[in-house]
């Protein structure tokens, strides 16, 4: 069984703080200062995007603070790009909706009247 000390009321941690815990690892791991590793959680806001960091940092062991950087802002990059993909897809969906809706008034563009 395993203990881990807790504040008294405070709840499980969720999937956010145990992925942000394991980016902490990592980054001290590599000898870097536990702040990146809070700044990084902060620009990286998912769960998701910090253990995608942290299977970097564990993985290509990186020389420098600037490629730790580097990847992170790649990471929040594709992020975001997937993010205003399924923006674009929702909205979409809201105007093809619209466009098929019931009480659509129909237009009949065959009728000979209708030819300026």
């Amino acid at each position: 069984m395993s203990i881990t000390a807790q504040t008294p009321g405070a709840g499980t941690p969720d999937e956010r703080e145990l992925a942000y815990r394991a980016l902490v690892r990592a980054t001290r791991g590599l000898g870097l200062p536990q702040e990146l590793a809070y700044v990084m959680s902060g620009e990286l806001k998912s769960a998701k995007a910090m253990r995608q960091m942290t299977t970097y940092l564990m993985s290509a062991h990186p020389g420098s603070v600037e490629e730790v950087v580097d990847e992170m802002l790649a990471i929040v990059q594709n992020r975001n790009t997937w993010i205003e993909h399924q923006m674009r897809e929702q909205s979409n969906a809201r105007v093809t909706a619209w466009y098929n809706r019931p009480d659509r008034p129909s237009e009949d563009f065959d009728d000979p009247k209708d030819i300026l």
